[in-house]
Formats: C-alpha cells, structure tokens, sequence
C-alpha cells in the first residue's frame, strides 16, 4: 500500500534517562512549555506512557529505537558483551558494528533520503 508522506522532514530527539513523571510535574507547574507544545502537536502518548522493550537499559533501548528491532533481533542486550576470541575480556556493547538489524537512518539513505545522526 502507497501512501502520501505528510511531510518532508522528521526529527527524533531522545533523552536517556528522561523521568516521564518529572516532566510532567514540570509541565504542570509552566517550567517546561516547549515540551508541552510538542506534546499537545502528537510527538508522545499524552499520558508520557513509555512503552519500551526489554531489557530497559541503555544500549538495547537506544538500538531499538535506531532499529525498530528487540533485543533478541538486534543483539544490544547490555552495556557489555564477552570479547569474540578472549574468553576474560569484555567489549563495549553500544556500537553499531555489532548491530544485527539494519539502522533507520540507512533505510531512509537507500531511499534516497538525506539523513543526519548527532552524537
């Protein structure tokens, strides 16, 4: 099924860490207005309801937003995994060499999209 985008351009802007229940705290007090804004235009559930996969720390969770795959899929399951060949060493986990699922940024590259990924 076709469909007609509607728009050019999407911006994806995540905080680790972010506390859903602080934000809205702030929120309501008027301390976070721009925010507010980008809630009330559709950017998230209203609620600031996280729906996330497993495990929830950092490096899978960020691997499956690029990605769009779980953990089992991508591979990200930690912030460190064993070492290929030394069995007493271990190796940094966020990095997307060792991802196994393909990142978003490429898909939209392939489609001849212009991508940008910051930090």
């Amino acid at each position: 099924m076709k469909r007609e985008a509607l728009t050019n351009k999407i911006a994806v802007v995540g905080v680790d860490g972010f506390d859903p229940k602080f934000a809205k705290r702030c929120m309501d007090k008027g301390l976070m207005p721009n925010l507010k804004k980008y809630i009330e235009k559709g950017a998230c559930r209203e609620d600031l309801t996280m729906l996330g996969g497993m495990p929830t720390v950092t490096p899978p969770m960020w691997t499956t937003l690029a990605t769009g795959a779980n953990a089992s899929t991508h591979g990200i399951t930690h912030f460190f995994a064993q070492h290929p060949t030394e069995i007493d060493s271990v190796i940094y986990n966020l990095d997307s060499r060792r991802c196994k699922a393909e990142q978003l940024w490429n898909v939209f590259a392939e489609a001849g999209k212009k991508t940008l990924v910051w930090h």
